[in-house]
């Protein structure tokens, strides 16, 4: 279905594409800005404010989305964006910051402000898109109401409140998504004290939206366990969002307005490389810094851009201060990481893809008043293999100026921070890939996960509790920030392969892509070399991960919360779903996204077995049983288990399980077979847990 779909859809594009018309584009009728006849480094860098209630001290916010003008340089004048805020006069680019506390939630209520506002970006409706008037694929440009939904990056929520793609909105809730639920979403701030992030999510349009500016920080703390650490604070704990842009001559926001391959997709590009850096809101800023510890909260808020960041001192062209990274996307490290050290020209930069976030700490004590540095970005464009960083532009992101100290530097960089528990997975492991499908002509038509559509049949369901291995196989030639809503998991290695001895064979399986199923050949015999670990900061919960070109990326994904309960205290199989992409926003708003759903227990785990205090043994399903039967049991902590099947004269006759198992409701097969894979005869069998410490049997009735 899915294939003729795809070919009587790039057919009907190649017929009317001689139909392409330019009208609402007009606006890029403009006289494209040089950004190096700018002025670096007049603007001060600015500090995002605090997102207030709606009710001084509660819970709930009201938080619309606005049209306003804010000025983006001292050359510039105001600037037409799109900003998160409680009203129009007070919506900022980026948003003011959520200061949240763990444990306790909060509501927010989203709404969508920008009535009789027509995107002035150029909306490709070949995509598949939110489409809020039903205009179907057409070569033409949207002139409609704008769709939104905000989406929380990293939060552990109910798929209700997450900002699916399908749950978009146009103003006044007039036209809603098919995934839409209700305009009141909830946050529990559950999870781990981490840096998190909130910005537009409507499907096949984020690159745009977010492009406008609809972006900021959310920032989830625990002062129970962060105070002891002492760390820096107040005004020297400063977030900072790094994005790529272009503009007109007027200060206008410039964006292309043709495709590569327009034939087939007028306005989309496989991906957006701006000329201009801002940060916080402003081109090029510059921050004083007293000789004293600071705090960044680092966030890479760009389309496609990666950002491998150190300070170099320009009047001498040395390194400047070390990184200590002590915290990543989902929460801190066990300790801190160094990064950039002067003494070492080895060291490793910041690497930063888009979506990740990395907290980091940086020491100007010893430098003299005076000394300035510069945050030098040399990642190349596309990563790893595009081209080098301009120096006169996207090479320097902003400066940093070392003045007076004011007071006294009490915090301190601390030598271990936590410990991050070590998740054990369960007996499936996910293979999929990361493909790219080129025109006949040349240049990208469309990325796909695991060679599927957006809209293609379900194929990711875990089970709540559960904790699989998702190995994921890059057959494009650049890097993919692979992104899960829900989870943050954990990266456990990156190994090479034989990229086109296994794209000739996966090709030989998958002569067409996409399709609604594809076969994934199995990589072991094409892999290379031992496993790589994940990098040193990259050693803790993630929930974006950089996967590379010739590469198998495996992370363990516990499907349960962070903290290591066992269930979620929300529906997590509720609709509608969760979803997984490339957080490179052209390429999840062209197909390299898909949904996921989480699955409850199988019925006998929910009617029988319950997490408290010790495991829990269910009676096997069906029983009595011919062919196979179900054995299901809960766990309340992690622990050795041993699951065995033994005859009626005490003999062990099959081992189903023997390792090591992460808290949460498990389930076990038996085949009727012994361990050398001979049929049992019919009779009374019993199987046996051993969990720790906790021992118990029950008793079976094999038929055949």
């Amino acid at each position: 279905m899915i294939i003729k779909r795809m070919l009587a859809f790039i057919l009907v594009l190649i017929l009317t594409a001689s139909m392409l018309t330019v009208n609402a584009v007009d606006v890029f009728a403009q006289i494209p800005l040089d950004p190096r006849t700018l002025t670096k480094y007049v603007d001060p860098l600015p500090i995002p404010g605090v997102m207030q209630p709606t009710t001084p001290g509660g819970t709930y916010y009201e938080v619309g989305m606005w049209q306003i003008g804010q000025q983006l340089h001292s050359q510039f004048l105001p600037t037409t964006l799109w900003a998160y805020g409680l009203t129009q006069a007070t919506a900022t680019y980026p948003g003011a910051t959520f200061e949240t506390k763990k444990g306790v939630p909060i509501q927010v209520r989203w709404t969508n402000e920008l009535y009789g506002v027509t995107h002035p970006l150029p909306v490709d409706q070949t995509l598949h898109w939110a489409d809020p008037l039903g205009t179907g694929h057409t070569m033409d440009p949207y002139t409609g109401p704008v769709p939104l939904t905000t989406h929380l990056h990293g939060g552990e929520i109910e798929s209700q409140s997450d900002g699916h793609p399908d749950s978009w909105f146009t103003p006044g809730f007039a036209i809603k998504g098919k995934g839409w639920q209700k305009e009141t979403y909830y946050y529990n701030n559950n999870q781990l004290p981490t840096t998190l992030w909130y910005h537009d999510h409507a499907l096949g349009i984020t690159r745009l939206n977010v492009y406008m500016g609809l972006a900021g920080f959310y920032i989830l703390r625990d002062s129970v366990f962060e105070t002891p650490l002492n760390l820096p604070s107040g005004n020297y704990e400063i977030p900072v969002v790094i994005q790529d842009r272009m503009f007109n001559t007027d200060g206008s926001l410039a964006y292309p307005n043709v495709g590569n391959n327009p034939m087939i997709h007028p306005f989309w590009n496989p991906e957006f490389f701006g000329n201009t850096i801002v940060v916080n809101g402003k081109i090029w800023p510059y921050l004083n810094v007293e000789p004293r510890k600071y705090r960044f909260r680092f966030l890479n808020g760009s389309d496609a851009r990666f950002y491998r960041l150190q300070l170099i001192d320009p009047a001498t062209g040395m390194p400047g201060p070390a990184f200590w990274q002590i915290g990543t996307d989902g929460g801190y490290l066990p300790a801190p990481v160094m990064l950039n050290d002067p003494a070492n020209p080895a060291s490793p930069r910041l690497l930063m893809a888009p979506g990740e976030r990395a907290d980091v700490i940086i020491d100007f004590s010893g430098y003299a008043v005076g000394t300035q540095f510069i945050l030098d970005n040399n990642a190349k464009a596309p990563f790893p293999n595009g081209a080098p960083a301009n120096p006169q532009t996207v090479r320097q992101i902003m400066q940093f100026r070392v003045v007076p100290l004011t007071a006294p530097d009490p915090s301190v960089i601390p030598a271990s921070i936590t410990t991050i528990p070590t998740l054990t997975p369960g007996p499936i492991t996910r293979t999929l890939t990361l493909n790219e499908v080129m025109a006949m002509g040349g240049g990208p038509v469309a990325m796909f996960l695991d060679g599927k559509m957006w809209d293609a049949p379900l194929t990711e369901n875990p089970t709540s509790g559960t904790t699989e291995i998702w190995e994921i196989i890059n057959l494009t030639a650049d890097t993919h920030p692979i992104h899960l809503h829900l989870v943050q998991f954990q990266p456990l290695n990156r190994q090479k392969f034989q990229t086109n001895k296994y794209l000739k064979a996966y090709s030989a399986l998958n002569p067409v892509i996409p399709a609604d199923v594809t076969i994934n050949p199995a990589i072991a015999p094409y892999l290379q070399g031992t496993p790589v670990p994940p990098d040193a900061n990259e050693v803790g919960w993630k929930d974006t991960f950089r996967m590379n070109p010739g590469e198998v990326s495996r992370v363990v994904v516990r499907f349960a919360p962070q903290d290591g309960s066992p269930s979620y205290t929300f529906d997590a199989t509720a609709e509608p779903g969760y979803v997984w992409h490339c957080h490179i926003l052209e390429h999840e708003d062209n197909e390299m996204m898909r949904p996921y759903k989480l699955v409850a227990p199988p019925p006998i785990l929910a009617r029988e077995v319950s997490i408290s205090e010790s495991p829990t043994l269910a009676q096997n399903y069906p029983n009595p049983f011919n062919l196979e039967c179900v054995i299901a049991y809960a766990l309340p902590t992690d622990c050795q288990v041993k699951l065995s099947i033994y005859n009626i004269l005490g003999q062990k006759v099959k081992v189903l399980v023997d390792e090591y198992q992460s808290a949460g409701y498990k389930s076990a097969k038996w085949d009727g077979k012994d361990d050398q894979g001979r049929d049992m005869a019919s009779g009374v069998y019993f199987y046996r847990i051993e969990a720790g410490k906790f021992v118990q049997a029950k008793k079976m009735l094999l038929i055949k």
